[in-house]
């Protein structure tokens, strides 16, 4: 399976008037979607997971059919320019499927890929093990495959007036959540079946339609991250224990060799310089202290502790794996990146002429935006090792969003 097999585009929803969120808070204005959580948009938080996926393809946002305020759109546009990923908006229709219907359409016009998946913006926590686990359903026969978890309370069959007829068999019952994968042929002709038949179908997610029509469904493990906000009292909810932001620190050296010439690796960029470094592997200290500051948000130690330098196995290695090691981490804990910041310390060479070549190399090796990668320079005032021309030297600080929950097991 090549590369392009391998990527799933995504139709997120975010047509939706919030009714039912609206209800009970009337003073707010603006539908769940577009409220704050944690400082950012729920809907960003969604693009951010999704986009920052590595088998994500592309992405069509499906937007109110009767529009947003300005400074949403504003927003919307900027965060879809810094991701990596093609990202275009749609409006939507007046229903769920309406909406999912015009998401499809919009990406039939933009070359899908083989995989498509449905998801709503109101579960803005995404974890890319929960992806992973839908593309390789997927990718391994089933015609659609639904993120769901076991029911955890009692549950309870009653008439219309709420008299308990019997307790039902919650063994064989599963809780669903999106985004929910497919075959986006096959997704597509069900909605177009549907529209043609005048949408009479009622359907409350798309794997409804998809067992309505005898294919093959298959559920894998969902994730506690990815519950709904619904009410204003799941947005607050969320607010105080669903996520948090972590930042760490990370310091690397490495002395310049007396023997060895240059050139001498820089954040994934050889850079000329007339003496190499002295390192177990290519001595790249600005991927090191990123590598350590991105395990250190996790509390996961330090770059010795998964790649100890007594392993002839790392010997000459490339850094760049180090770091996409402890960026799958964040990927695996459910969180994402926000930013990584790493200010580099030597006399020589001059970082300078080299910084957008560095800034885009870091982009390449991590998947992040440009606007989330910051890289500075700084000499050492002839003070120090650094000074004397001895070494190189790099301070990095990383941060992230996480689920609340994460380590708490521990």
């Amino acid at each position: 399976m090549n590369a392009e097999q391998d990527k799933m585009d995504f139709v997120i929803l975010a047509a939706g008037d919030g009714k039912r969120f609206l209800s009970a808070d009337p003073s707010s204005r603006r539908a769940k979607q577009f409220q704050l959580l944690a400082g950012r948009m729920v809907l960003l938080h969604s693009l951010d997971s999704i986009s920052q996926w590595p088998s994500c393809g592309q992405i069509v946002i499906v937007l109110p059919q009767d529009g947003v305020e300005v400074d949403i759109l504003n927003s919307l546009e900027t965060a879809a320019k810094a991701t990596t990923v093609p990202i275009s908006f749609t409006p939507g229709g007046a229903s769920r499927s309406a909406s999912t219907w015009n998401g499809l359409k919009a990406l039939s016009a933009l070359i899908p890929n083989k995989l498509v998946a449905i998801h709503d913006a109101a579960r803005p926590l995404v974890p890319h093990q929960v992806l992973n686990e839908l593309l390789l359903a997927c990718t391994g026969g089933a015609d659609g495959a639904i993120p769901s978890l076991p029911m955890t309370d009692t549950v309870k069959h009653v008439d219309k007036t709420n008299k308990v007829l019997h307790t039902v068999d919650r063994s064989a019952l599963r809780r669903v959540q999106t985004p929910q994968a497919f075959s986006f042929d096959k997704l597509f002709r069900l909605h177009q079946t549907n529209v043609d038949k005048g949408g009479k179908q009622t359907v409350t997610d798309d794997a409804g339609l998809a067992e309505a029509a005898g294919l093959t469904v298959v559920c894998v493990n969902g994730a506690s991250q990815l519950e709904k906000i619904t009410y204003a009292e799941d947005l607050n909810t969320m607010q105080n224990q669903q996520t948090e932001m972590r930042t760490a620190s990370g310091f690397d050296v490495h002395r310049f060799s007396t023997e060895k010439p240059g050139p001498i690796m820089i954040c994934g960029v050889a850079i000329e310089h007339e003496q190499g470094l002295m390192a177990h592997s290519d001595g790249d200290v600005g991927l090191h202290a990123l590598c350590d500051a991105v395990l250190g948000t996790l509390s996961l130690g330090d770059i010795g502790q998964h790649f100890p330098p007594s392993d002839p196995k790392w010997n000459a290695s490339s850094s760049d794996q180090f770091l996409q090691f402890a960026l799958e981490k964040v990927k695996d804990a459910g969180g994402y990146v926000t930013l990584l910041d790493v200010t580099l310390i030597c006399e020589d060479p001059k970082i300078g002429p080299h910084r957008d070549k560095i800034r885009q190399r870091l982009s390449e090796i991590t998947g992040l935006p440009l606007h989330r990668l910051s890289l500075k320079a700084t000499t050492s005032e002839r003070l120090g090792f650094t000074g004397r021309g001895e070494g190189i030297a790099a301070l990095a600080q990383a941060t992230v969003c996480l689920p609340a929950s994460y380590g708490r097991q521990e």
